[in-house]
């Protein structure tokens, strides 16, 4: 496939439907989230959303599910997106998400947002950019 794993992280706070964020979160990953409650800063509570998938088979629906355009985003953006641990970076609208809709966010986003990491698998003598392209073609 190409990717070891996938780590995904978001929150929700106490004014918004929980379970249907993280249902939608579910139709997102493919995966069960796991809630953590706690309070802010401020006072609300805030639930802390976090997956991981390790699957093959879930690993490659969700590349998948990101469909072609924001598959070619992160490949034209793939220089600024992958870390020297060989992560990518990507983050998705939480609210189109609710939406059943995958959208990358620009940088200047404010909105809530699902951070993404995806470890690319990298072995000696092979290009983590070139695995990469591969996996988001």
């Amino acid at each position: 496939m190409g990717i070891l794993h996938i780590n995904a992280a978001a929150t929700a706070h106490e004014l918004q439907d929980i379970d249907l964020v993280t249902e939608a979160l579910q139709w997102f990953t493919g995966t069960e989230w796991e809630v953590d409650m706690t309070s802010s800063y401020h006072g609300p509570k805030v639930a802390l959303l976090n997956t991981h998938i390790q699957k093959n088979k879930l690993v490659s629906e969700f590349v998948q599910r990101l469909g072609k355009d924001n598959s070619k985003l992160i490949q034209e953006q793939l220089e600024q997106r992958m870390d020297e641990n060989n992560v990518i970076h990507a983050r998705f609208d939480l609210e189109k998400i609710v939406g059943q809709v995958v959208s990358l966010t620009p940088q200047d986003h404010e909105g809530p947002v699902i951070k993404v990491r995806m470890k690319v698998a990298v072995y000696p003598g092979q290009d983590a950019s070139d695995i990469a392209m591969q996996v988001f073609q």
